[in-house]
């Protein structure tokens, strides 16, 4: 038997989102500890461009290693602002 949080999918990941490792991100790959960055683009269907910081090369990774990270108020409705500019559209 199913309950709802199964039925849950996580929060969708998004150009300009500010993201860390996932726990599973973590155990596969542990070098990137709890390193935070943000998107930069698709890599794949299933991945992330992410520039981490500190960091100077982007790195493509598969979007069940990431998680989004809270954003103070002002930072998460400018990112919103800029997603609603560009009418919604995805970078490929």
């Amino acid at each position: 038997m199913m309950n709802a949080d199964s039925d849950a999918s996580p929060p969708r990941l998004f150009r300009g989102a500010r993201v860390r490792m996932s726990v599973l991100g973590r155990e596969r790959h542990p070098k990137y500890g709890d390193r935070q960055g943000v998107i930069v683009g698709r890599g794949s269907p299933s991945s992330w461009r992410v520039k981490f910081d500190e960091r100077t090369t982007v790195q493509a990774i598969h979007r069940d290693y990431l998680e989004l990270v809270a954003q103070p108020a002002a930072a998460s409705l400018q990112v919103a602002q800029r997603r609603s500019s560009m009418g919604g559209a995805s970078n490929p």
